[in-house]
C-alpha cells in the first residue's frame, strides 16, 4: 500500500491556506484508493471496483477546498468533539454545568464552530508498523492488520472551544487493512474531564457519487433497538424494539422502506435520521451494518466498537457545490455514522462519552468492501 501527500490549495485564497491544506492519497494492495484532506480530516474520494472490476468514486463530496469551507453537510469529515445532538445545548460533568452553542433550535448539533469538521488538522504519513502499534494499543480486538503505510491526522481542541472543557488531544488514523477495510481509528486524551463522542460523516453511494438515488439499494443493520427522538429531534432516554416496526432492518430491506414511511420519527426528519443500538457492543469490534448496490455489485460492511450507528439517507442534500456536474439531491447517499448514542452526556442510562485526565480513549470504525 502506498500513501502520497499533495498540496490541496484554495482557488480563492491559496496563500492563506497553502501551509495547512494538503491531500493524502492512500492506495491499497488490491487497488482501492481513499484520499483525505487536512480540512476537517475529510475523506474526499473513495475509489472502489464494481463486479466487473470498474472503479468508481463512491464518496459524495465538494469540488474543492473553497466549497468545503462553506459546506454545511460535513461531507466526509471527522465530526466532534461531540457528534450529533445535545439537548438544550448544555450538560453537567462533576457538578459543573457547561453551556454550548444552541445551533439546532434549542439543541447543540455537532459541537459548533470551531470543531473537528471545520478546522485544519496536521497530517502525516506513518508506517505499517506504527499503524499496527496503534491498533494493538487500542485494545479493540478483531481489527485486521494494516495493509501498509497510513494517514495520521492530529488536532488539539482547546479548553473552552465551543464551551467544552479540557484540551482534548485527538488523533485519527486512516488505514487500508489487509481485508479491504478502510479503518478509522480515533484516539484522545485530555487534561480535564470532557466529552469525546466523534464520528465520521461520510456520504456513500455504492453506484458512484453521481449515480443518483440510493433508495433501491439494500441495507441490513445489526440492531434490535433504536433510541427515540423527542419533539425537538433530539434523543430521549426511550428505546423502541424494532420488531414489527419499519425500523427493523435485521433482514435485508430496501432503503426506500425507511425513507418513504409515514412513521412520525421518520417524517420529522424528512427521511431516516435514527440511532440504532448495535447488538453485542460492549467495546468489541462488532458487525454493525451492510449496504449493497445490486446494479454495481458493490457491497460495504460496517464494523465498530461504538455502541450506536446513525442511519441517515442524505435527507437534506442539495446545492451546486458538488464534485462533478450532477447536483446531489435528497436520498442520493446513505450515511452510517458509528457513534456514541446522541445526547448520551445527559442520559445516565447510556454509555458515557466522558473521558478523564490520565485516560486514553480509543474508538474504531471500519468500512469493509466486497462484491455481492
Amino acid at each position: 500500500m502506498t500513501v502520497v501527500k499533495q498540496d490541496y490549495p484554495s482557488v480563492a485564497d491559496k496563500k492563506r491556506y497553502e501551509d495547512r491544506s494538503f491531500r493524502f492519497e492512500m492506495t491499497s494492495s488490491s487497488g482501492m484508493m481513499a484520499s483525505v484532506i487536512t480540512y476537517g480530516a475529510r475523506i474526499d474520494r473513495l475509489l472502489v471496483p464494481d463486479k466487473d472490476g470498474k472503479t468508481a468514486d463512491i464518496m459524495l463530496g465538494m469540488r474543492g477546498l473553497d466549497e468545503y469551507l462553506r459546506d454545511g453537510g460535513n461531507h466526509g469529515a471527522i465530526v466532534g468533539r461531540s457528534a450529533n445532538r445535545i439537548r438544550n445545548a448544555s450538560f453537567v460533568i462533576d457538578g459543573e454545568t457547561y453551556k454550548i452553542p444552541a445551533n439546532d433550535g434549542q439543541n447543540n448539533l455537532h459541537t459548533g464552530n470551531p470543531a473537528y469538521q471545520n478546522v485544519f488538522w496536521e497530517g502525516e504519513i506513518i508506517s505499517k508498523d506504527e499503524t499496527d502499534n496503534y491498533i494493538e494499543a487500542s485494545g479493540i480486538a478483531g481489527i485486521e492488520e494494516a495493509d501498509g503505510d497510513s494517514i495520521l491526522m492530529h488536532y488539539v481542541a482547546a479548553d473552552g472551544e465551543c464551551g467544552f472543557p479540557g484540551n482534548l488531544d485527538t488523533t485519527v488514523i486512516y488505514s487500508w487493512l489487509k481485508d479491504d477495510t478502510l479503518l478509522i481509528l480515533y484516539r484522545a486524551e485530555t487534561d480535564k474531564a470532557t466529552v469525546f463522542a466523534p464520528t465520521n460523516h461520510a456520504y456513500f453511494n455504492l453506484g458512484g457519487h453521481d449515480s443518483g438515488s440510493v433508495l433501491s439499494d439494500l441495507i441490513t443493520v445489526n440492531a434490535d433497538r433504536v433510541t427515540l427522538k423527542d419533539e425537538t429531534n433530539c434523543n430521549s432516554s426511550e428505546y423502541l424494539d424494532v420488531e414489527g416496526t419499519v425500523f427493523d432492518l435485521r433482514e435485508q430491506a430496501f432503503i426506500s422502506q425507511i425513507v418513504e414511511s409515514d412513521e412520525p420519527q421518520i417524517v420529522m426528519s424528512r427521511g431516516i435520521d435514527m440511532n440504532y443500538c448495535i447488538n453485542g457492543a460492549n467495546g468489541n469490534y462488532n458487525y454493525a451494518a451492510m449496504v449493497s448496490d445490486p446494479d454495481s455489485g458493490r457491497l460495504m460492511e460496517v464494523y465498530t466498537d461504538f455502541p450506536g450507528i446513525q442511519l441517515y439517507a442524505g435527507n437534506h442534500l442539495g446545492g451546486n457545490d458538488q464534485k462533478g456536474d450532477k447536483p446531489y439531491k435528497p436520498y442520493d447517499a446513505i450515511c452510517l455514522e458509528a457513534q456514541m448514542y446522541p445526547n448520551s452526556i445527559n442520559i445516565p442510562g447510556f454509555e458515557s462519552p466522558v473521558v478523564r485526565p490520565g485516560e486514553v480513549r480509543y474508538h474504531a470504525c471500519g468500512y469493509k468492501f466486497g462484491i455481492i
